[in-house]
């Protein structure tokens, strides 16, 4: 056993400043700036830094490969007999990695799209995927479209007004489903049958979290039953991970990146931390440090520094990682 205070836990102060020490490329030091020391949109080191950022390989991929009317394609589902060959092969995937990059709603691509999500919400126009037809010849596709839109919308523009009257949908549909302060699974899927909710959106989904986290459409009561309902559901969150959030994964461990990702599709609901405190936290914030002091190898989906080679330049996108959902915390 260690002798008491041989190995002190980092904190996330002590993130910082490792960070700070160590980050050299521009999204690296975007991502630090906009999201660990929160600088101001408006100060010189954020506008630096963003002018810095859109210089990179990272955001010209993302540039050159943005369709005229904003897209990057089909919206979810690849079209195999493309013979345009692109990184991003939906618009969804583009939206991803501009999120992890920390592109905001205000930059021009992303302002773009934004205009393109809002129509295809309205109605006023739709994606150009093929229709999924399955048991009802596609109307059940079609009726969750604008909810996945909504859900990628939210993820740039949380008080969008286009994405209000779906998420009031689902919220009121979820307050009658926990209403017993159980989830009433019935309840919902006779509403799926109605074409009243779709159930994509379901408690326990990567879309439903992604439409209801940054906003304040759940009081606390609601938002408490929804998180403890994903926080231990053996199954993962659907579409995203096999494993729930509650089951710590160590840095070593195959399931380690889609159980961070589940982590940081909750961290963009306010009771967040409360969930995380007690176990999840310290379980992190060690893990940060055995990655500081080499302790482990970690194998992250993480990609932010320009050379992906350089063994410490990954370590570093890993600690980064891991920190921007810390932070919030």
């Amino acid at each position: 056993m260690e002798a008491e205070g041989e190995r002190v836990l980092t904190n996330i102060e002590q993130i910082k400043n490792y960070l700070s020490d160590t980050i050299t490329d521009p999204a690296q030091q975007f991502i630090f700036i906009k999201e660990i020391v929160r600088k101001d949109s408006e100060s010189i080191d954020y506008i630096h830094a963003y002018e810095q950022l859109k210089k990179t390989k990272w955001y010209r991929q993302l540039a050159d490969e943005q369709w005229d009317d904003g897209s990057w394609g089909r919206f979810h589902s690849q079209d195999s007999k493309s013979l345009v060959k692109q990184t991003f092969v939906t618009t969804e995937s583009a939206l991803c990695r501009a999120r992890e990059l920390g592109v905001t709603k205000d930059d021009p691509l992303i302002a773009k799209c934004i205009k393109l999500m809002e129509k295809y919400i309205q109605g006023n126009k739709t994606w150009t995927d093929n229709i999924e037809k399955h048991k009802d010849n596609g109307k059940g596709h079609m009726f969750c479209r604008p909810f996945m839109t909504a859900a990628r919308l939210n993820m740039f523009d949380s008080e969008n007004s286009a994405i209000e009257p779906l998420r009031c949908v689902v919220v009121e549909t979820l307050k009658t489903s926990f209403a017993t302060g159980c989830f009433d699974g019935s309840f919902w899927e006779q509403k799926v049958k109605e074409y009243h909710v779709p159930s994509i959106v379901a408690p326990g989904s990567f879309y439903g979290s992604m439409l209801l986290q940054n906003s304040k459409s759940m009081d606390d009561t609601l938002q408490r039953q929804w998180l403890e309902y994903i926080w231990n559901a053996k199954n993962g969150i659907y579409y995203l991970s096999s494993v729930p959030p509650s089951k710590k994964q160590c840095i070593e461990d195959r399931q380690f990146n889609e159980w961070l990702c589940s982590l940081e599709l909750l961290s963009g609901f306010s009771l967040f931390s409360d969930f995380m405190k007690d176990d999840v936290l310290p379980h992190l914030l060690n893990e940060v440090d055995r990655l500081i002091k080499s302790d482990a190898v970690c194998n992250l989906n993480s990609r932010y520094a320009d050379s992906y080679r350089d063994k410490n330049k990954r370590n570093t996108d890993s600690i980064l990682r891991i920190a921007r959902t810390l932070v919030k915390c």
